[in-house]
């Protein structure tokens, strides 16, 4: 992943903790990205799987996925919806 693509992606990890309300941060090591008790790792060739204490919750091929898991995880009483981000609107 380019370094563009992962100021991106923490751009939007950011931005959607916002919108849930969740008080936390998104951190960065390398490739990867810890929220809270949740570590986020680019899957080969493009996807990602979620950790939590080093077991999978879950892995997906886009974004979309991601982010519906991260929401049911960390801000389950958040209400469902869709983030607009950039030109796509995601689930």
């Amino acid at each position: 992943m380019s370094r563009h693509n992962t100021a991106r992606l923490a751009r939007v990890l950011s931005g959607a903790l916002r919108v849930w309300g969740v008080s936390a941060g998104v951190e960065r090591a390398a490739e990867e990205f810890m929220v809270l008790n949740l570590r986020i790792v680019p899957q080969v060739p493009h996807g990602w799987l979620v950790l939590r204490d080093g077991q999978p919750v879950a892995a997906h091929a886009g974004l979309p996925g991601l982010l519906r898991t991260l929401r049911e995880e960390l801000a389950p009483e958040a209400p469902r919806g869709r983030l607009i981000i950039g030109s796509q609107a995601l689930l």
